[in-house]
């Protein structure tokens, strides 16, 4: 048996329902005809974020004034009738696509049926449409303009990555002090959250007429690089095969950046260590085995990819909230 969803009312819900009640409201005490059609227009126009809002809104002003002149000259000539309707709808549809206005077809054919029921098609009639279309589209425009802040949502995501890279971290430093140590991470899901995170981050830059990038979605997508970079350490550590000097000093680096993965001033101090790390390396006598000579070339991996990590980070910079900017 399919499971039903929880019964919930939204922020969105909300709004439609206000902005219906004031269309109508407004639409009638204006004293306009067809009045309640303001409250579809309404619902059409709230979407998730105020950039779609506003494209919907232009495309549905921009249809339905074309449809209203199409409209009011094919019926003067051929008649109020089915037939002509439908030849109306015929070719306005493809024009809509043409123009790139396609969105407002459902409210265009809302305002055509006004016209196809009206005794007298004059300038009354055309002044009636153009104001029920204000009133709605102007309504929908108020409300999308109260959206919720998402920022505690974004630091909501971004401590929980944070935590989950420290984690990691915390794995991989066990394991250069015992390469018997289960390098079992969830990145799976990390990359899943790192996915949501992005797109809510996105949502956020829509929620925006000026500003068109987000620091928020530039922090998650160099986790996401940085992500890329831990999946080739960890299978590069599950093929070591013994502990040495340099692996011990790689886990306490592993262990210095699991504790500073949020700090913003650290990774200069750790491009130090890692550059003292590759003196120390390429001082270190030539492997006398095969096995010293894999983990040799595995450790210099790891340092070439820790490096990459920490200036992928270093290029990012600082994360910085759009009120700072």
């Amino acid at each position: 048996m399919k499971r039903l969803n929880p019964y919930k009312i939204g922020f969105r819900t909300i709004k439609t329902a206000v902005g219906m009640a004031l269309g109508i409201i407004i639409a009638k005490l204006i004293g306009l005809d067809n009045f309640s059609s303001s409250a579809i227009l309404v619902v059409l126009c709230i979407k998730h974020t105020k950039v779609h809002s506003l494209q919907a809104i232009i495309s549905r002003f921009v249809s339905c004034i074309l449809i209203l002149i199409l409209g009011s000259i094919i019926f003067s000539l051929l008649g109020q009738n089915a037939i002509v309707l439908g030849l109306i709808v015929l070719l306005f549809i493809p024009l809509t696509v043409m123009i790139g206005v396609q969105e407002g077809i459902v409210t265009s054919c809302v305002i055509l049926l006004h016209v196809f029921n009206a005794k007298v098609i004059d300038f009354h009639l055309f002044v009636n449409e153009v104001l029920l279309l204000i009133v709605g589209l102007g309504i929908a425009f108020l409300m999308n303009m109260i959206m919720p802040s998402m920022d505690n949502k974004l630091e909501e995501y971004k401590h929980k990555i944070e935590k989950q890279f420290t984690e990691i971290f915390y794995t991989f430093s066990k394991s250069c002090f015992d390469v018997n140590y289960s390098l079992e991470v969830p990145l799976k899901e990390v990359s899943t959250e790192i996915q949501k995170a992005k797109s809510f981050a996105f949502r956020d830059v829509k929620n925006h007429y000026v500003r068109n990038e987000n620091s928020y979605y530039h922090y998650f997508d160099m986790r996401e690089e940085q992500l890329e970079i831990i999946e080739r350490i960890q299978q590069i550590l599950k093929s070591m095969q013994s502990e040495d000097v340099i692996l011990h000093r790689l886990g306490k680096l592993f262990a210095e950046i699991a504790k500073n993965v949020n700090s913003n001033d650290y990774t200069a101090m750790r491009l130090y260590s890692l550059y003292d790390l590759h003196i120390e390396l390429y001082e270190q006598p030539l492997p006398e085995s095969k096995e010293t000579l894999i983990n040799r070339a595995n450790e210099i991996q790891i340092v070439n990819e820790l490096e990459r990590y920490l200036q992928v980070k270093s290029q990012f910079g600082s994360l910085k909230l759009y009120h700072e900017v």
